[in-house]
Order: structure tokens, then sequence, then C-alpha cells
């Protein structure tokens, strides 16, 4: 009886399932594993002085201004999301229906395509080169051909860590008749953003994420910006109380506290360079080359490496056999340490 009343959109989809594992190095989900613990002291004094009992600032009022200053935008072009997720879901459910067309690259992010098909739209996919850069040209041809009411582009992009140019961004943003999403959920390792240009585009939002560079992915907190009429929309769809009060007040200790963490981020920029130079050096290995906090190689054998690494307690992310990331492995960027020992591994399994 069930199935009979599920809508068609929703009966083809596969639920987004994560594994968890234990004791174990994880380099699989671009988590900053060198910010762990570094603000927990400040955080338990923060939590002391909240009155549980009582429902979270709706708003996020005060985390918005602290962001609306640091962004140098009114309070009323931001809104906060329980992870960035939740505001591609928002997005969707503002500006996509039965039959509407939601155009981004492949590959990329997942979630995009699943939030587009939860409201019955189309997912239209341009495929990236060979070596993952963005092909402009196809993607312009494709808005101009598909039309679509709302775009999704990653910079940088994940799980390929290669970037879109400003100007080209810039370009799509002007020719395009719908709503252009730019997730920047990794842009502190990358430095290059379009947020500035929210005042002058009425049809572009920006998506950031406390969960990469600041360290937050446990508490799930994003947030995005734009023109104030666009956010005027977003507002209509938001739920109240989104946000709970543990992670607002996560997420402005570490706002509050962004010397500590730009630590974190400058020594991942210089060990992602290290990794990268590392893997050159092994060989049937083909290494990306990336602008976010984890990289991207091509093997022969992708799953066999996989179960070779787990085997030895460390967990990246592979992409299985078909598709555009065939035998792809993706490893985060950790600690000093962490990675040292998933590069010695792979150069002992892969030099023998």
């Amino acid at each position: 009886m069930l199935d009979s009343l599920v809508k068609d959109n929703i009966k083809g989809l596969l639920p987004y399932k994560v594994k968890e594992y234990t004791d174990i190095i994880k380099l699989d989900a671009n988590e900053n594993n060198s910010a762990a613990y570094l603000l927990n002291e400040k955080l338990c004094e923060a939590i002391m002085g909240l009155e549980i009992n009582k429902y979270p600032d709706s708003d996020c009022t005060e985390l918005r201004n602290m962001l609306a200053k640091e962004l140098n935008l009114d309070a009323r072009q931001i809104m906060v999301g329980c992870g960035s997720d939740q505001l591609i879901s928002l997005i969707m459910s503002a500006f996509i229906g039965n039959g509407d067309k939601m155009l981004t690259h492949i590959p990329t992010f997942g979630i995009y395509k699943i939030a587009a098909q939860i409201e019955g739209g189309i997912t239209v996919e341009v495929p990236l080169n060979e070596d993952f850069s963005f092909d402009l040209s196809s993607f312009v041809e494709a808005m101009e051909r598909e039309k679509p009411k709302v775009i999704f582009l990653t910079n940088p992009n994940n799980p390929t860590g290669n970037v879109i140019p400003r100007e080209q961004i810039t370009k799509i943003v002007q020719l395009s008749k719908g709503i252009v999403v730019i997730d920047e959920a990794y842009y502190e390792f990358y430095g290059d953003s379009v947020i500035d240009l929210v005042d002058k585009y009425e049809n572009l939002v920006v998506l950031r994420t406390l969960s990469k560079a600041y360290g937050l992915a446990g508490a799930r907190v994003g947030y995005g910006a734009a023109s104030g009429q666009l956010m005027d929309i977003l507002y209509k769809v938001k739920p109240p109380y989104n946000v709970t009060s543990l992670s607002q007040v996560a997420a402005k200790v570490c706002l509050a506290n962004k010397k500590v963490l730009h630590d974190t981020v400058k020594e991942t920029i210089e060990e992602r360079g290290k990794m990268i130079n590392s893997l050159k050096e092994i060989p049937n290995l083909e290494v990306f080359e990336s602008h976010a906090n984890f990289v991207l190689c091509k093997l022969n054998d992708a799953k066999g490496v996989y179960d070779y690494l787990l085997n030895n307690r460390v967990l990246v992310r592979y992409f299985g056999e078909e598709g555009p990331l065939a035998n792809c492995l993706r490893i985060s960027i950790g600690t000093k340490d962490e990675n040292a020992q998933v590069v010695g591994l792979l150069k002992k399994l892969m030099s023998s």
C-alpha cells in the first residue's frame, strides 16, 4: 500500500547513505582534521550560557550580523541553514516544480540532482572535459537549449578540485534567465569568490559552509548570500528554528577565532601541494590538480587500492567502476601524519 502513495519522482530515488567506521584515519569526507579540538574550550564556555530549554533564534540574527560585517553585505542578504545542503533544498523548493529543469556539470556534488528530483525537477548535466576542466561553450549551449530555471556550479568543484574562472561564472550569470547558484564550499582553500557580485546580479546565489575550513562538520552550519529580493523569496520556504542554538554558538565561536582556523587552512594548502607532488611520483597513478582540501587520482585498480588502504585503517572515497569518475579515489587532506601515512601506503603498494 505504501508504494502506491509515494510520489513518482521519489520511487526511483536512492537514499544518500554514509557508512560509519571507527578507529580509522578518515580521509573520505573532506573534513578539516587539523581543526579538531582547537576551539573546544571556548565552545564549552560559550555553551554554558545557553538556555537550551528555549527555541533557538529562528533567523540566526547575531550570526548573520557577524557574517554580514565580514562579507560587507546587509544581514538581509544572508540566510543560515542546517548545512548548505538545506539551502540547496530550499532553493529547489522555491524555484523547481514538476518538469522544471536544473542545469549543472558532471561530475559534481550529487545532492543537487537529488534535491531537484525530490521537487519533480529534471536535471540536465554537461560533462566536464577529460581533465575535468570546465567547458564554457558546451555549458552556454546547454543553457540556451534547455532554458533551466536553476543552474548549479561548484567552485572549486567537488570531487574533482578544478575551478571555473571568475569571468566565465560572470558570463553565465549574465546570460542566464534563471537562478544561478555558485557553491563555494571550498572557497577558503582557493581564495577567489564571486560573493561580491550578489549586489550586482539579482539572480545570483552564493553558498558557503563552516563544515570544511572551519572544522564544523558536526555542527551543520552553512550560509547563503544573495540580493535582498531573491533572499526574500527564499525566506518564504525556510522552516523556523532550522539551526540549533548549539550550532549557532559553535559558528559564532569559530568566526570570532578565525586566526586559529586560518592557520589550519594554510597548513592544508601546503600539505595539498606536498600530497600532489608525492602522488605524481607513484607509477600507474594519475593525480589531478586541486584547489580544495582533497585530491582526486585515477588508478587502474582503484577498488583494490581502496580495499588495501581500508585494510590498513585508512578510509578514502571510491567512486566505482562506471561513469566519469570510474576508477577514481578522492583523498582528503588530513594532518601531516595522516597524509604521510596514506602516501607511504600507496608507494609501498604501487611501487613494488
